[in-house]
């Protein structure tokens, strides 16, 4: 079926050469196989993935090294049920798992799939589009994490963790070059710095020219990163261990630069009716469900009354103001330089101590600074209509201190957690040109978060074990806003300071808010394994994100609209792993039910993205299997099942239930790879990996205008390899596949829809040296 998949995906000559190739090389020796089976942290101590009852997969970095994964942004492509967004150039990346992610780009959110790395939690959503190096593993768990991680892991949970310094003296240099200018150098060196103490410094550099192409401007979507993180492992005693962990990361890139497509917000009434449509209020583009020019120019007359505004709408053009469009996505023109700029860096002391009875303590301690400035051309034209800007500066506080034991029948871990989030921030719009408003928002948020946890494993016979855990948090945030709304001087004859007094839609009057809450999560199993390595599991977790805030852009909402309320699932899962065929196979399989109380979901008002809460159910499964058929042989498979509503939302079209929003009811992945001994007394490997993803929405709210068809995506690679040298060749997105990540809506604005666009087909070549 592998190669079937191939032949419908790749042009001719491709589908010949490679299952020739591949079958040329069946009967040639090679190497043990690149997917075994790894250690998880999952449950906060060393496990076989086998032996752990989550719905977990994981890579080691070598395995991410020869798998070509390389950034969050690639991690979906071989993990059921995860997906990853990113856009903005790089200032947002969002994660997704089993339909629940946080798509809401303001800085002052938090996500439900919470990011974890070393044991700390990453609070930022414009902080956590990690480049993969140095790795030791990556973990991704599905299903609420909250007994053991915390408050926002009621979708799951990204671990990465780093590679830790040795006593043996080595390290590491690679080089990447590829299409678009694309240059990355990563290197690494370990070993002893005394009797008691190793050391680890690790160096990340990423440069590219970007592949969306600016007429007038700097390219978007380049690169421009620096990281640095850096290790000291001290031996205090016998039983007593100290790890500072120190990381800084800095990006200098442009913003994003979005294919904007001619669209309409179908809703008589607000900007006049429009002849031949339905009048639902739903977001349309044109040359989409019957929408023609000559409803663009009505839908443009009508915005022009509205805003005072001319317009001069041109057949094939991409808005209200005469801007064409060639409906490339990989061009665009802007009217200045956009630009995100970030700065990212953390410390972090890990203390660990056996005491004499067997109990360990371990205490992580952590202090993280995080500043962004970002400014888009939001209308992607060379005129000056709407620009978006935003930046935060924000500190973050952590402390963990647990305990954990173990008996010959028993497993505990128990502990507390301290978190507090300090972040000021300013968001807005400038319309200086055509509509000559800026709006903005100054605002900062305080978050204190406290937390009790403990979770107890007792076999009570020698095939069953059951778990029970428990978590309890309080959450305190003070919140303020100020938001701001001016014309420029003498704007059509009008001379005001504060523009709200036109806009009584706009809440304009700011926020003075503060808001405590407190609430349990925790989860009760029961498992039974046989020494045939056969786990059945079967599981309760209810999970708890914490409410919050809206006010991002400018308060385009009632004072009523100001707070979210927490986000309260209940999951039910049944789960299986299993390795067969004497080993040469392995699979993991997973069904839940997943019942949300206040799920958080959001729907986009002007220029604002608004979190709102509403009741959701969500049934699925996830299916993986991995085969070593014969030595140098692997194949990986899996597939995600999704049925995510949210229930009587009321919305464009009426109340009615709604698909979750980037919840694509099916998707799959496949890689296959082989492994021979070539010349040099190295090894030789041939890689391709795909994924596929069905159609799906990109809101709450599922706007014709505002949804993406199906893709699939083809990797291949071929690489040489001895003990300290590799050579690989690459091409990503082999068939060039266009899709769009997301979109969003300014129809209101400009007349047109933004979509970001997806990365194209693109080749390269990585060395890599250990020493």
């Amino acid at each position: 079926m592998f190669l079937m998949n191939i032949d419908r995906a790749m042009p001719s000559f491709k589908l010949k050469v490679i299952p020739a190739l591949l079958a040329s090389l069946a009967s040639v020796s090679a190497q043990s196989s690149v997917l075994e089976e790894i250690v998880v942290t999952a449950q906060k101590r060393a496990q076989n993935l086998q032996d752990v009852s989550i719905s977990v997969t994981a890579f080691s970095g070598d395995q991410m090294k020869a798998l070509g994964v390389t950034s969050t942004q690639e991690i979906d492509n071989q993990t059921p049920g995860l997906m990853v967004t990113d856009y903005g150039g790089g200032a947002t990346t969002v994660f997704t798992i089993r339909g629940a992610g946080q798509l809401d780009f303001n800085d002052q959110q938090e996500a439900p799939v919470a990011v974890y790395t070393d044991g700390v939690y990453n609070s930022y959503l414009a902080g956590v589009g990690f480049n993969f190096f140095d790795l030791e593993r990556i973990e991704v768990l599905r299903g609420s994490q909250g007994t053991l991680f915390g408050r926002n892991a009621t979708a799951g949970l990204v671990n990465i963790i780093t590679a830790k310094p040795t006593d043996e003296f080595g390290g590491y240099a690679e080089l990447t070059v590829g299409e678009y200018g694309k240059v990355v150098a990563e290197g690494a060196i370990n070993g002893s710095l005394g009797d008691s103490v190793n050391g680890r410094l690790a160096i990340y550099s990423d440069n590219s020219d970007g592949y969306i192409e600016n007429a007038t401007g700097d390219d978007s979507h380049d690169t421009g990163n620096l990281s640095l993180r850096g290790h000291l492992d001290f031996d205090l005693s016998e039983n007593t261990s100290l790890l500072l962990s120190a990381r800084w990361a800095e990006d200098d890139a442009a913003a994003e630069i979005y294919q904007i497509t001619a669209g309409i917000t179908d809703a008589p009434g607000a900007f006049g009716e429009i002849p031949g449509q339905p009048g639902d209020g739903f977001i349309r583009e044109v040359g989409q469900n019957g929408v023609t020019f000559e409803n663009h120019l009505t839908f443009c007359d009508g915005l022009a009354a509205f805003n005072g505004v001319p317009n001069t709408p041109v057949l094939g053009g991409s808005d209200c103001f005469g801007n064409p469009s060639d409906n490339d996505p990989l061009k665009g023109s802007t009217d200045f330089d956009t630009y995100f700029e970030r700065t990212h860096y953390a410390i972090t002391a890990t203390l660990e101590h056996e005491f004499e009875n067997g109990v360990t303590l371990t205490s992580i301690t952590d202090w993280q600074d995080f500043e962004k400035l970002y400014n888009e051309d939001s209308d992607s034209t060379p005129q000056t209509i709407f620009h978006y800007f935003s930046d935060v500066d924000s500190n973050q506080f952590s402390q963990e201190l647990r305990f954990a034991g173990e008996t010959e029948q028993s497993r505990w871990v128990a502990g507390v957690y301290y978190l507090n989030i300090d972040s000021e921030g300013r968001a807005g719009v400038e319309a200086t040109g055509s509509l000559g408003v800026t709006m903005d928002n100054l605002w900062a948020l305080d978050t204190t978060s406290y937390a009790v946890f403990a979770q107890y494993e007792y076999d009570f016979s020698e095939n069953w074990t059951t778990i029970v855990g428990l978590r309890w948090t309080e959450d305190d945030k003070e919140f303020d806003s100020n938001p701001r709304c001016t014309f420029e001087p003498n704007f059509q004859g009008l001379d005001f300071d504060n523009c709200f007094i036109f806009l009584p839609q706009v809440q304009g009057t700011g926020a003075d808010d503060d808001r405590s809450e407190g609430e349990w999560s925790g989860n009760i199993e029961l498992n039974w394994s046989s020494e045939e390595n056969l786990l059945v599991y079967g599981k309760i977790s209810k999970g708890h994100k914490a409410g919050g805030y809206n006010g991002g852009v400018i308060s385009f909402f009632d004072q009523v609209d100001l707070t979210y309320d927490a986000e309260i699932p209940i999951t039910y899962e049944l789960g299986l792993k299993t390795a067969f065929w004497d080993g040469k196979a392995r699979f993991n399989g997973a069904v839940f039910y997943t019942d949300y109380e206040d799920f958080q979901t959001f729907t986009q008002r002007g220029p604002s993205l608004i979190l709102f809460n509403i009741d959701a159910e969500v049934t699925g499964a996830e299916l993986e299997l991995v085969l070593n058929p014969a030595q140098g042989w692997d194949f990986l498979f899996g597939v995600s099942l999704l049925d995510g509503e949210m229930q009587d939302l009321d919305g464009a079209g009426g109340i009615q239930d709604r698909q979750m929003s980037n919840a694509p009811d099916l998707s799959y992945n496949a890689l296959g790879r082989y492994e021979w001994s070539s010349f040099g007394g190295g090894m030789m490997a041939v890689q391709v990996d795909m994924n596929y993803v069905d159609d799906r929405v990109l809101n709450a709210i599922g706007d014709p205008g505002l949804a993406d068809d199906s893709y699939s995506l083809w990797n291949a690679s071929i690489e040489w390899r001895n003990d300290n040298l590799m050579v690989r060749a690459w091409v990503k997105n082999l068939t060039d596949e266009e899709y769009t990540p997301t979109s969003f809506d300014i129809t209101g604005i400009t007349g047109g829809t933004q979509r970001v666009a997806s990365p194209p087909q693109w080749y390269g070549a990585t060395v890599s040296y250990h020493f």
